[in-house]
């Protein structure tokens, strides 16, 4: 090997071991796959035990599920408890069926380490211990559970704990606190508190906020888009037929723009374009026919200004290691 590619191979490999965890993990949740693991390999190689976690995960992201095992098998005995967690087969039903090395002895492993974690002010680790710690005695009298659980679940949040205020988190809030503590984590730009707000206001209590804006928001922020496309779909009259295409209004032809270009946007979170610039049926003699829903030079507008827009738009997953099982593998 030259003298000038070794010193190339060196500057490369420094740069590398010189990124962290936290820079991985965003590359991760943009969906750029091997260049998170490209961070998280050398720094597991050095020890550090959530970046072997995190390597698992996203080994079993690219189609690795065995090398993920080895890893996750690896952080576990490292003493990362977000590992043990994935270790536990009553939890983590991917353990049977890929004959992961799992054993129930790790959740106490886990529990432990999680209180470490939570005494050190980690909101995460506080919210696991909520959902899957030994429930208190206070947790079984309905006079004091809310309560109770009100008062630590606002202390995981404000400690970053997000997802605790969740309706997936499994444990008991009043709609009141939760829709303080989802506005809290809303105005910290984390779209699924958002999500969980747009839930509120359609399921269980009128909320003094404007729908729209709030799934455009998440939409923005790099996660749900379908939501608000759903959302808006339902406002347009169905389109079935050419005369149907041309009796809609002027909001009506608004509305379909929007979806289009919502639809363009979203596009890149998910590669499928959920709403299509044209409609399609068969006529009486049963001849495909396509009409168009936007003019060619509107489509071409509406393209243009999607690709600017989407330079330096980023997807956003909001995946971190107090996600469920199923959105981390």
């Amino acid at each position: 090997m030259s003298k000038w590619l070794s010193c190339i191979l060196l500057v490369i490999t420094c740069n590398i071991s010189a990124s962290t965890v936290k820079e991985g993990l965003a590359l991760y949740n943009q969906k750029q796959f091997d260049e998170a693991k490209a961070i998280f390999e050398p720094l597991a190689e050095q020890g550090d035990a959530r970046a072997m976690f995190w390597l698992g995960v996203t080994q079993f992201r690219t189609g690795e599920q065995f090398k993920a095992s080895a890893s996750l098998h690896e952080a576990a005995e490292a003493g990362d408890p977000w590992a043990m967690h994935l270790m536990v087969p009553s939890y983590n039903k991917w353990c049977s069926y890929l004959g992961w090395p799992c054993d129930e002895g790790w959740m106490d492993k886990t529990i432990a380490g999680w209180k470490k974690l939570a005494d050190n002010g980690d909101g995460n680790a506080m919210y696991a211990l909520l959902r899957w710690g030994d429930k208190p005695w206070w947790a079984y009298v309905p006079i004091l559970k809310q309560k109770k659980y009100g008062k630590l679940v606002e202390e995981a949040v404000k400690a970053g704990g997000y997802k605790a205020a969740g309706f997936n988190a499994g444990i008991p809030l009043t709609i009141e606190k939760r829709v303080e503590l989802l506005k809290y984590i809303a105005s910290k730009n984390y779209a699924p508190a958002m999500m969980g707000l747009y839930f509120v206001n359609k399921n269980h209590m009128k909320l003094d906020l404007d729908v729209n804006e709030l799934l455009k928001k998440m939409l923005f922020l790099g996660w749900g888009g379908q939501t608000l496309m759903f959302d808006l779909n339902k406002n347009l009259p169905p389109l079935k037929r050419s005369s149907d295409v041309e009796a809609l209004s002027d909001q009506d032809k608004k509305l379909i723009s929007d979806l289009y270009y919502y639809s363009l946007i979203n596009k890149r979170i998910t590669g499928d374009l959920y709403f299509k610039p044209y409609i399609d049926f068969r006529n009486e003699k049963n001849e495909l026919v396509k009409v168009d829903l936007l003019t060619p030079n509107e489509q071409k507008r509406i393209e243009e200004k999607a690709r600017k827009f989407l330079v330096d738009f980023k997807v956003n997953m909001f995946i971190d290691e107090a996600s469920s099982v199923h959105a981390l593998l």
